[in-house]
């Protein structure tokens, strides 16, 4: 089970890295509006949780003879999503930290200007005091880190129930 773990995650994790280097390249060349990025965001978080489901069905029809219950696959699932899931949140970490500090400051720019058009005075004033206390949060490595194994993981989770639900099956028994 651990090599088909690791291999997996692996994958998903390499996978992690490569589409969110593609996905910062792309963004940066194109000059995309933030929404836009936002989906794109969405895609290269979620697109290598595929490796999920590829690798319980390796598991089930390779390690495990061709049956794995639905417990079984989802513990898969989940040891599988662990890997992505820090490997994200390491890279996320260092890209805002290190590579480009101004990243929650441009996405609350925008924000507060979006938020300026379509707001009535007054809860804008109550949406900034909210943004500033974000901002704050994202100022805070560790904080940043741990919101993105929470984000990954509860994405990670979804996908291995479904993976799980999908892939399970049971021995069949011989009849005599």
């Amino acid at each position: 089970m651990k090599k088909v773990i690791l291999r997996y995650g692996g994958y998903a994790g390499l996978f992690e890295l490569i589409t969110f280097i593609l996905t910062w390249l792309i963004i940066d060349i194109t000059h995309v509006d933030h929404k836009v990025q936002g989906f794109i965001g969405y895609v290269t978080i979620i697109s290598p949780l595929v490796f999920v489901y590829f690798g319980i069905r390796y598991f089930r029809d390779v390690v495990s003879n061709g049956s794995i219950t639905f417990l079984k696959a989802l513990w898969v699932g989940l040891l599988i999503v662990t890997i992505p899931t820090v490997s994200f949140a390491i890279i996320e970490t260092v890209y805002v930290f290190i590579i480009d500090p101004k990243f929650y400051e441009n996405i609350a720019a925008y924000d507060i200007e979006q938020y300026r058009k379509a707001l009535p005075p007054a809860q804008f004033a109550a949406k900034m005091v909210e943004i500033k206390q974000e901002m704050a949060f994202n100022k805070n490595p560790f904080y940043n880190f741990c919101g993105m194994i929470l984000t990954i993981g509860a994405l990670g989770t979804i996908v291995s129930l479904i993976s799980s639900l999908l892939l399970m099956k049971r021995e069949r028994v011989a009849k005599s």
